[in-house]
Protein backbone atom coordinates (compact mmCIF):
# COMPACT_ATOMS: atom_id res chain seq x y z
CA UNK A 1 0.00 0.00 0.00
CA UNK A 2 1.27 3.22 -0.82
CA UNK A 3 1.81 6.08 1.68
CA UNK A 4 1.09 9.30 1.38
CA UNK A 5 3.50 11.39 3.51
CA UNK A 6 0.95 12.09 6.18
CA UNK A 7 0.20 8.85 6.89
CA UNK A 8 -2.82 8.76 4.93
CA UNK A 9 -3.63 5.75 2.12
CA UNK A 10 -3.24 7.35 -1.48
CA UNK A 11 -6.44 7.00 -3.17
CA UNK A 12 -7.46 7.54 -6.80
CA UNK A 13 -7.73 10.98 -7.93
CA UNK A 14 -11.45 11.96 -8.52
CA UNK A 15 -11.00 15.22 -9.88
CA UNK A 16 -11.44 15.88 -13.59
CA UNK A 17 -8.53 17.41 -15.67
CA UNK A 18 -10.33 20.33 -17.59
CA UNK A 19 -7.03 22.07 -18.83
CA UNK A 20 -6.68 19.73 -21.99
CA UNK A 21 -10.95 20.67 -22.72
CA UNK A 22 -10.05 24.35 -22.12
CA UNK A 23 -7.17 24.40 -24.55
CA UNK A 24 -9.30 22.54 -27.35
CA UNK A 25 -12.20 24.56 -26.99
CA UNK A 26 -9.68 28.21 -26.92
CA UNK A 27 -8.61 26.59 -30.06
CA UNK A 28 -12.02 25.94 -31.83
CA UNK A 29 -12.90 29.35 -30.88
CA UNK A 30 -9.63 30.90 -32.65
CA UNK A 31 -10.42 29.43 -35.55
CA UNK A 32 -14.23 30.68 -35.50
CA UNK A 33 -13.43 34.39 -34.95
CA UNK A 34 -10.81 34.10 -37.72
CA UNK A 35 -12.84 31.93 -40.52
CA UNK A 36 -16.39 33.99 -39.78
CA UNK A 37 -15.72 37.01 -41.39
CA UNK A 38 -14.33 35.86 -44.69
CA UNK A 39 -17.80 33.65 -44.30
CA UNK A 40 -19.77 36.38 -44.65
CA UNK A 41 -18.42 37.97 -47.21
CA UNK A 42 -19.41 35.54 -49.86
CA UNK A 43 -23.16 35.66 -49.93
CA UNK A 44 -24.61 33.92 -53.17
CA UNK A 45 -27.04 35.97 -55.11
CA UNK A 46 -29.23 35.07 -57.91
CA UNK A 47 -29.15 38.51 -59.77
CA UNK A 48 -31.17 38.99 -62.97
CA UNK A 49 -29.74 39.76 -66.32
CA UNK A 50 -30.08 43.35 -67.15
CA UNK A 51 -32.66 42.73 -70.20
CA UNK A 52 -31.39 45.42 -73.26
CA UNK A 53 -34.92 46.66 -73.80
CA UNK A 54 -36.50 48.82 -70.92
CA UNK A 55 -39.42 49.59 -72.44
CA UNK A 56 -41.86 48.37 -69.22
CA UNK A 57 -45.63 48.26 -69.88
CA UNK A 58 -47.16 51.22 -68.15
CA UNK A 59 -49.78 50.24 -65.69
CA UNK A 60 -53.33 52.21 -65.69
CA UNK A 61 -53.14 55.10 -63.10
CA UNK A 62 -56.16 53.39 -61.56
CA UNK A 63 -54.22 49.88 -60.93
CA UNK A 64 -51.94 50.74 -58.64
CA UNK A 65 -50.42 53.37 -55.97
CA UNK A 66 -47.00 54.48 -56.63
CA UNK A 67 -45.40 56.74 -53.99
CA UNK A 68 -42.06 58.75 -54.96
CA UNK A 69 -39.66 60.42 -52.61
CA UNK A 70 -36.58 62.19 -54.32
CA UNK A 71 -33.72 63.83 -52.60
CA UNK A 72 -34.85 67.10 -52.40
CA UNK A 73 -37.19 65.77 -50.03
CA UNK A 74 -40.40 65.84 -52.71
CA UNK A 75 -43.10 63.78 -52.20
CA UNK A 76 -45.43 62.73 -55.30
CA UNK A 77 -48.19 60.19 -54.98
CA UNK A 78 -49.38 58.94 -58.52
CA UNK A 79 -47.13 62.11 -60.21
CA UNK A 80 -49.26 64.19 -58.44
CA UNK A 81 -47.25 66.66 -54.92
CA UNK A 82 -48.40 65.67 -51.81
CA UNK A 83 -47.37 66.54 -48.72
CA UNK A 84 -45.94 64.21 -46.21
CA UNK A 85 -48.60 65.05 -43.38
CA UNK A 86 -51.57 64.26 -45.58
CA UNK A 87 -49.80 61.24 -47.02
CA UNK A 88 -52.05 59.29 -44.63
CA UNK A 89 -55.22 60.34 -45.67
CA UNK A 90 -54.61 60.65 -49.40
CA UNK A 91 -53.50 56.59 -49.28
CA UNK A 92 -56.38 55.69 -47.55
CA UNK A 93 -59.15 57.32 -49.43
CA UNK A 94 -56.84 56.22 -52.11
CA UNK A 95 -57.06 52.53 -50.89
CA UNK A 96 -60.31 52.40 -50.03
CA UNK A 97 -61.93 51.10 -53.03
CA UNK A 98 -59.19 48.80 -53.48
CA UNK A 99 -59.51 44.99 -53.19
CA UNK A 100 -55.56 44.93 -53.39
CA UNK A 101 -54.29 47.17 -50.93
CA UNK A 102 -50.77 47.46 -52.31
CA UNK A 103 -48.47 50.65 -52.50
CA UNK A 104 -45.05 51.06 -54.78
CA UNK A 105 -42.48 52.71 -53.14
CA UNK A 106 -39.76 54.81 -55.78
CA UNK A 107 -37.15 56.19 -53.39
CA UNK A 108 -33.86 58.03 -54.47
CA UNK A 109 -30.81 56.67 -53.74
CA UNK A 110 -29.36 59.70 -52.08
CA UNK A 111 -32.95 60.75 -50.27
CA UNK A 112 -32.30 59.96 -46.13
CA UNK A 113 -33.00 56.77 -45.51
CA UNK A 114 -35.00 57.30 -41.91
CA UNK A 115 -37.81 59.81 -43.83
CA UNK A 116 -38.19 56.37 -46.64
CA UNK A 117 -38.88 54.60 -43.36
CA UNK A 118 -41.54 56.60 -41.80
CA UNK A 119 -43.09 56.78 -45.03
CA UNK A 120 -43.42 53.30 -45.53
CA UNK A 121 -44.71 53.47 -41.66
CA UNK A 122 -47.67 55.88 -42.47
CA UNK A 123 -48.29 53.78 -45.80
CA UNK A 124 -48.62 50.56 -43.62
CA UNK A 125 -50.90 52.86 -41.09
CA UNK A 126 -53.09 53.75 -44.06
CA UNK A 127 -54.43 50.88 -44.58
CA UNK A 128 -51.80 49.35 -46.92
CA UNK A 129 -51.45 45.63 -46.91
CA UNK A 130 -48.49 44.99 -49.51
CA UNK A 131 -45.61 47.52 -49.72
CA UNK A 132 -43.77 46.95 -52.58
CA UNK A 133 -39.93 48.81 -53.49
CA UNK A 134 -39.04 50.07 -56.90
CA UNK A 135 -35.86 49.53 -58.03
CA UNK A 136 -34.29 50.34 -61.37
Amino acid sequence: MAMDVGGKKAGAKSDINVTPLIDVVLVLLIIFMVLTPSMLKNLPMMVPDKSEDQNTPAMPPDSSIMVEYTAKRELTVNGEAAAIESLATNLADRLKARRQKVVFFKAEDKAPYGEVVKLLDIARGSGAETLAIVTE
